[in-house]
């Protein structure tokens, strides 16, 4: 029972928890999914006295089926709620098409789909902008396919993008960009395949690229993701240190020492690398606001708002203040309840009702069972978000996860 509920401990205090919120709803249905665990629980008790171990574990994973069902059945749903997955494929769910996955979204009680269709070198869709995937040749224009799929079904689709990092450009187009000094490094001179964001000729590849979805393609928005460096490390290339003493108006006598934690000029430089971040998302969302008033842009953030300023240079804050977004989407990935509760609780705080708040539950995180998905799409409700998005829309969520939220919590 832990194990499928964890937040009760032992078969009968399980049993007794469902049966008390399943009474509080009406739920029918539950009592006879609760008949179910009981039944092949005592089986799964008999059988193992006599040691009869794969029949006993057949019982066991029947009780186990029956506990979840009706713990999922006992659920209230949110009316008028924003329910969304991120889907890291382009190519959508393994095995199904965009058409069969959208249409399983919607019987079970999804809002909107979030498809990761374009990296910081790479698309797939016609793009005139960033270099096209070869698949896109036998498989076809992915944002027109789930497009497609989303008008017909009746849901919202907000196209993802990674920005800056090139982890699936090929390696021509990352020497291309080396040739001209377009990638990030550390203090030390380590390269990172990732776009300098400072570098004016990155920041309108990104923003062109962007605007491209918005002008071609009938989406509802577009969604940052790595909107961000990758880490405290980044970037100190050449190109940053010009842009950066152009900016201050004196040379950086000691490069890059003054500009490291310790050095004089390190919360400047903090400020650079935060503006440099800022630059972007504000220039997308003019633009494609401009293009089409309806249009909603939003970001994948750090959950860990104000720390994420300095280690990676996303003031999501400032964003939020200046309406840059029109909501966003804090990754509180963690199997923890408690923690993920807290982490709600602070960027709901954060945010104060500026911009709707669509808290992300790390369903694909080790150790998050499909009862704790449960919960943390209740505790959304209880913190008072605006609904919440659910990584990833795999086959795992899509086969086990996903119909489970639809037996109640979004039925």
């Amino acid at each position: 029972a832990e194990s499928i509920v964890p937040r009760w401990a032992t078969f009968a205090e399980t049993v007794h928890g469902i049966e008390s919120e399943g009474k509080r709803l009406s739920r029918g249905a539950v009592g006879p999914e609760l008949a179910r665990a009981r039944k092949a629980d005592s089986e799964a008790r008999g059988l193992m006295g006599t040691r009869r171990w794969p029949e006993a574990l057949d019982a066991i994973d029947r009780t186990g089926t029956s506990l979840m069902r009706a713990f999922a059945l006992a659920q209230a749903a949110e009316p008028g709620e924003f329910r969304a997955v991120w889907c890291h494929s382009a190519y959508g769910v393994s095995g199904m098409t965009w058409d069969a996955a959208i249409k399983r979204l919607k019987e079970c009680g999804f809002t909107a789909v979030v498809p990761n269709m374009l990296w910081g070198g790479q698309a797939d869709y016609n793009s005139k902008v960033l270099p096209v995937s070869d698949r896109v040749k036998t498989d076809g224009d992915q944002i027109a396919l789930c497009l497609a799929a989303c008008r017909k079904y009746g849901l919202k689709i907000y196209v993802w993008k990674v920005d800056w990092n090139l982890g699936t450009a090929s390696q021509s187009f990352i020497g291309r960009m080396r040739a001209k000094h377009r990638l990030q490094s550390t203090a030390s001179g380590v390269e990172e395949p990732w776009l300098c964001p400072s570098n004016p000729a990155n920041v309108e590849l990104e923003r062109a690229s962007l605007i491209e979805i918005v002008r071609n393609y009938d989406v509802d928005g577009i969604h940052f993701d790595y909107i961000r460096y990758p880490d405290d490390a980044h970037c100190y290339c050449a190109g940053c240190r010009s842009r950066f003493e152009a900016l201050a108006g004196a040379r950086v006598a000691n490069w890059p020492v003054d500009v490291l934690r310790g050095g004089r000029q390190f919360q400047a430089y903090q400020q650079f690398r935060r503006d440099n971040i800022t630059r972007l998302v504000k220039v997308v969302s003019e633009e494609a606001h401009r293009l089409k008033a309806a249009f909603k842009v939003s970001a994948a953030v750090f959950s860990n708002w104000p720390e994420c300023r300095e280690s990676v240079g996303q003031d999501w804050g400032d964003w939020v203040n200046r309406v840059y977004l029109d909501f966003v989407c804090p990754m509180d990935d963690t199997a923890s309840n408690g923690a993920f509760r807290s982490m709600v609780r602070a960027q709901r705080e954060e945010i104060a009702g500026r911009v709707p708040l669509y808290p992300g539950i790390g369903a694909s995180a080790p150790g998050l069972t499909a009862a704790q998905v449960i919960d943390q799409v209740q505790i959304t409700r209880q913190e008072k978000a605006n609904g919440f998005i659910v990584f990833q829309y795999d086959m795992r969520t899509a086969t086990d996860q996903i119909p489970m939220l639809s037996l109640g919590a979004t039925k």
